[in-house]
């Protein structure tokens, strides 16, 4: 019981700093971007080499934990983050700089698989301990914006720093743990569960809702001080959007006891598409205020819902998520290179609008899933 005990709070741990690493890449990437005279494409293409590293995680993650086992193997993929974030703060040559944002997402995308997976299985894919995993997640996204902000009036490398270390405890944390559950060998492989329908709509609904998460953390801060808002406003804002989803996800807990788990996804879907508009539309900072709260709100539930909902493969075939978790990071690493160049060519409100594209698509998918 108090080997559980520990694995939980370790994985509880890891998913609070895998909400600080993602919201840092997006605080950091405009200082990353000036000090490294980074145009608009490159800047993209360094958010979807962190999206590419989550993606390359969703299996290699599954397979080290198989053939390493999953203490060796969860340790040494979360000193990939800190690796990445060190890289990212002292180098600039940029292939350095690429590779950097490939060992940041990879160890990233590797906590989240490690301990979602261990966290479903203990409790069954039960949505409330779900939501509240990923309110965990969601106080290290609002923590982020304000310790970079905070470090930044020294140095804005020493936010990079900071978040190395504070992932070499969660690695520190993991080692500490006598006894993880192993997966039969028999099953450990099997990849029956991409023949059944259901399981391939989550998957898709995963997808295009790492496409919205992924290129909206990434572009956001960028976005706000393209609207000639204050570069303390933006990382406030970044903030703002982490505080109301970490509301909301505690809320999608609450509603779960009363409310479909389908319904709920589509009403967060649809308000995703109508205040991500509001946000685009939004000129002054109240307007830009509220509709990033509002989005925020309206977002939090719909990760949690998935994995949630994704419990009844997950739980049968180990391998299952980290196949899901690939198919979201494809869209996490597609969309921010696509939101980039496309503001290269059209300006940045068209790099925006690609995304709100991508929110209507995901409510599309929604309704076709209530069916």
């Amino acid at each position: 019981m108090k080997n559980q005990k520990l694995l939980l709070t370790s994985c509880f741990y890891a998913f609070f700093c895998c909400g600080i690493v993602m919201l840092t890449m997006g605080s950091a990437l405009p200082d990353i971007s000036s000090a490294n005279n980074l145009p608009y494409t490159l800047s993209g293409a360094m958010l979807s080499c962190f999206s590419l590293g989550n993606l390359a995680s969703g299996i290699l993650s599954s397979l080290a934990v198989l053939y390493l086992g999953p203490k060796i193997a969860i340790v040494l993929l979360t000193l990939c983050i800190c690796l990445g974030m060190s890289l990212l703060a002292s180098v600039n040559a940029h292939v350095l700089l690429f590779a950097a944002c490939v060992l940041a997402g990879l160890g990233r995308g590797s906590l989240i698989t490690f301990s979602q997976a261990n966290v479903s299985l203990a409790t069954n894919g039960n949505t409330r301990t779900t939501a509240m995993l990923h309110a965990v997640f969601a106080a290290g996204a609002i923590l982020a914006p304000v310790m970079f902000s905070a470090l930044r009036v020294f140095d804005w490398r020493a936010g990079l720093v900071v978040v190395a270390v504070l992932c070499a405890i969660s690695a520190v944390l993991f080692m500490s743990v006598k006894d993880y559950p192993r997966v039969p060998a028999k099953s450990g492989k099997s990849l029956d569960f991409l023949r059944d329908r259901g399981f391939i709509m989550l998957g898709a609904l995963m997808f295009l809702y790492l496409c919205c998460e992924f290129a909206l953390n990434g572009w956001l801060v960028t976005y706000m001080t393209h609207k000639n808002m204050t570069m303390n406003y933006s990382q406030a804002m970044a903030a703002l959007l982490w505080v109301v989803m970490l509301v909301g996800r505690l809320t999608c807990a609450w509603l779960s006891k009363y409310v479909r788990q389908k319904k709920l996804l589509l009403a967060s879907c649809f308000g995703s598409v109508v205040f991500f508009g509001c946000m685009l539309a939004s000129e002054g900072r109240p307007g830009v205020a509220v509709s990033v709260a509002c989005l925020g709100l309206c977002m939090a539930g719909i990760s949690p819902i998935i994995y949630a909902s994704s419990a009844q493969y997950t739980n049968r075939y180990p391998m299952a998520m980290g196949v899901l978790f690939t198919a979201g990071c494809t869209g996490g690493t597609l969309m921010p290179l696509i939101t980039g160049v496309i503001a290269e060519s059209f300006g940045f409100d068209g790099g925006m609008t690609a995304i709100l594209a991508a929110f209507i698509m995901l409510f599309v998918l929604a309704v076709l899933h209530l069916s």
